[in-house]
């Protein structure tokens, strides 16, 4: 397996993982020092993320979940019962390096989907990063002009209400094609670490 499972250098922020993280690491009598060699990570780095002092990125945490053998989407879960997640309380992932929140949509831990909303800036574009491990997406567009690329011939243009249905390894690159933000939701079935 990767030493890197995740394609994106993202930020977590507004989730505070550490507690899961130093049970999970207790559970299978590892060190933080052995922890921080299987995943490129310093003791001391590792020990403000378990004492939620520092949020990790994304890639980080993924790193720390492959190594705990924890699925990633179970420490980015906020609740353990309450169903909802209000409006105004959706704990946000960032992409550092485009400006792009994402919000996720679901508080449940280890479910088979992961709903979030993604807002693209106009003219700004994603590229993907072939996944490992091919699983499902599906997205609907609320506002805007977005051009998802499957296959180099194979790009569609879906304005607000439209769907697409695909399977994430065959993602190319999703683009801003508008002169105004916009926005979709995405359900996922998250890669199994």
């Amino acid at each position: 397996m990767s030493k890197d499972p995740l394609p994106y250098a993202l930020a977590v922020t507004d989730i505070q993982v550490g507690s899961e993280l130093r049970r999970r690491r207790n559970e299978l009598g590892l060190t933080l020092r052995q922890v921080a060699v299987q995943t490129d990570l310093t003791s001391g780095f590792l020990s403000q993320v378990e004492n939620d002092r520092v949020s990790p990125s994304l890639k980080s945490l993924g790193r720390i979940a492959e190594v705990l053998h924890t699925p990633l989407f179970h420490l980015l879960s906020v609740s353990e019962g309450d169903p909802v997640v209000r409006a105004t309380e959706r704990p946000t992932v960032a992409f550092s390096k485009m400006g792009v929140d994402v919000q996720l949509l679901t508080p449940f831990r280890d479910w088979q989907m992961l709903p979030f909303q993604r807002s693209f800036k106009p003219g700004e574009e994603f590229t993907a990063i072939r996944l490992e491990r091919a699983r499902e997406e599906w997205i609907m567009i609320q506002s805007g002009v977005l051009e998802i690329m499957l296959d180099p011939d194979e790009v569609y243009v879906l304005e607000e209400g439209d769907t697409i249905h695909f399977e994430s390894s065959r993602l190319l690159n999703i683009k801003n094609s508008g002169d105004k933000i916009a926005t979709y939701i995405c359900m996922m079935t998250p890669p199994a670490i």
